[in-house]
């Protein structure tokens, strides 16, 4: 079981606002750069010197490097903004915004606002028949998990769980993701601990939709949750 747990490429997050900080640090850079634009232009106009002149030739170096630097940055922000903006309908819910959702609204926010912003591959099953895989994900390298949503009010169990990890293994996926809006037993995290299974409660589920992709996330890991359980 340790290859399939490695093979699928697990899902990561990072939280939004540091994006925001990231912005911030890239206008702050934008901003040096103008300054010594403007320092290079005023000593080779106002105050005609030449270029030959050791600091402006040093200005022009420092003006060179970072500029490359600086248009680095802000490729990447503007990577991840439109990555963050991207036209999906779906918004992050809270958790008593999900709960007014039907099911398959539910299983189309998991897919498209979870997955989906990761790059993933998603495709919904049919409501009957689907065999207990509400997801089918497929990753960069053509891997499958299966995703199993469930709208709850009540703690999901161990039972959910067991159920899930023989869907999994009957479909041949790699992983298998339990995602709820309630709460999860410890005695189904305690049999998840070492799986392929990653269990997504409510209060992960909102984090997760308020984050941005391709990030490890500020938040608990299951691992890390399971030992404290």
């Amino acid at each position: 079981m340790s290859t399939r747990t490695v093979a699928f490429e697990a899902p990561r997050w990072k939280p939004v606002g540091r994006l925001v900080s990231w912005s911030a640090t890239g206008f702050v850079a934008l901003l040096c750069w103008v300054l010594l634009y403007g320092w290079l232009a005023h000593r080779l106009w106002n105050l005609d010197l030449p270029i030959q002149n050791s600091l402006n030739l040093m200005l022009a170096g420092a003006l060179i490097v970072s500029g490359v630097v600086v248009a680095l940055i802000w490729f990447e922000l503007v990577r991840h903004w439109a990555c963050q903006l991207h036209s999906s309908r779906w918004r992050a819910l809270s958790i008593a915004q999900m709960l007014d959702l039907t099911p398959a609204q539910f299983e189309e926010y998991v897919a498209q606002r979870i997955f989906a912003r990761q790059g993933y591959t998603v495709r919904n099953t049919p409501d009957t028949g689907d065999g207990g895989v509400d997801v089918l994900l497929t990753d960069r390298n053509g891997r499958i998990a299966v995703v199993q949503c469930k709208r709850y009010r009540s703690t999901v169990g161990e039972e959910i769980v067991r159920d899930l990890y023989g869907t999994m293994m009957h479909s041949g996926a790699d992983r298998a993701f339990l995602v709820t809006t309630s709460a999860i037993s410890p005695a189904a995290w305690r049999w998840a601990a070492g799986k392929p299974i990653e269990l997504i409660d409510g209060a992960r589920l909102v984090q997760l939709g308020r984050a941005m992709p391709n990030e490890t996330p500020a938040i608990p890991s299951q691992h890390s949750t399971n030992q404290n359980r």
